[in-house]
């Protein structure tokens, strides 16, 4: 079944969503030399670092530097970076960009979702805020300024800080994960991983680029990416059925069977057979509310790091 939405007829499937509460309910960088390809440290992630135009470059203020600001589409919008306390210009960071749950805001997703400690240094992260603390994705207009804002973020961080451009990661919470599984599916930046907690999508939008193929199946203009979904059994907003559509999406994406193996940590699957370097991982949490997993930040930097 086609599942492109109207404003009007989007507004039912969107129901739980905007229920969705406010958030506020050992890392890895490359060792090269800027614009040199190299190893990351202590993983086996992949493939050479990419360094962004930003390596390098002086006066960077290492630690949370506050809220940014930057004009996109005539529109002032704001987010949160926190850059590491031992950064370092000729080293290569992955980036990780966190979106808030309805009526939340960059600031409270990082104090609730503490991956900064987690990481220890081991990433660039950034804290986006919505425009009236929601995420637009509901008519393609809202849905492409969004993106548009994600995408000068990203661009604007590789050309001041020494990023690596392979590893661009999207987390999200409740109404933030399904703006990230849609970013994933949109954005030009290039994704490589996405972990969602509390949350769905992609779907289609009219007119934003989205289409589904002869058997009814999302297509996606970006490439797919590897995958994380944590879901509560007994979330009362985002019911498990809107995590498991984010899930069946992914693993049809990335060719994965639909048989699992056990992935640390308990309860969590990864899909049999996916794609190299495109896992799906299902963690389905039995008694766990409309909140963020006590392993939750724990299991997503352990997912990301080894991307």
């Amino acid at each position: 079944m086609r599942l492109f939405f109207s404003a009007a007829g989007l507004a039912a499937a969107l129901l739980a969503v905007v229920a969705c509460g406010d958030d506020s309910t050992g890392g890895f960088t490359a060792d090269v030399e800027a614009g040199a390809e190299g190893s990351v440290s202590g993983e086996d992630a992949g493939p050479p670092p990419d360094p962004t135009p930003g390596c390098g470059a002086t006066g960077v203020k290492p630690g949370f530097n506050g809220s940014q600001t930057i004009t996109v589409g005539g529109e002032s919008r704001t987010y949160e970076l926190y850059v590491p306390e031992a950064y370092d210009g000729k080293k290569v960071y992955p980036v990780v960009l966190l979106f808030h749950g309805q009526g939340g805001t960059g600031a409270g997703m990082r104090n609730t979702f503490a991956i900064e400690a987690e990481s220890q240094g081991g990433a660039i992260f950034v804290y986006p805020d919505g425009v009236g603390r929601t995420w637009r994705f509901d008519n393609a207009t809202g849905l492409a300024a969004d993106v548009g804002f994600v995408d000068a973020i990203v661009d604007s961080i590789g050309k001041t800080l020494c990023a690596d451009k392979k590893r661009l990661f999207g987390v999200g919470y409740s109404r933030g994960a399904y703006f990230t599984n849609m970013l994933a599916c949109l954005s030009t930046s290039g994704f490589r991983a996405v972990a969602t907690h509390a949350g769905g999508g992609p779907f289609g939008v009219d007119g934003s680029g989205t289409k589904y193929d002869n058997s009814g199946n999302l297509v996606c203009p970006a490439a797919p990416v590897a995958a994380l979904q944590v879901q509560g059994t007994n979330d009362g907003a985002v019911p498990p059925s809107e995590g498991t559509k984010a899930r069946e999406h992914w693993q049809r994406a990335n060719g994965c069977a639909a048989t699992t193996t056990p992935y640390d940590p308990s309860p969590c699957v990864a899909h049999d057979g996916c794609a190299p370097e495109r896992p799906e991982i299902w963690c389905l949490i039995p008694g766990l509310g409309h909140t963020i997993w006590q392993n939750g930040v724990k299991a997503t930097w352990d997912f990301l790091k080894t991307k």
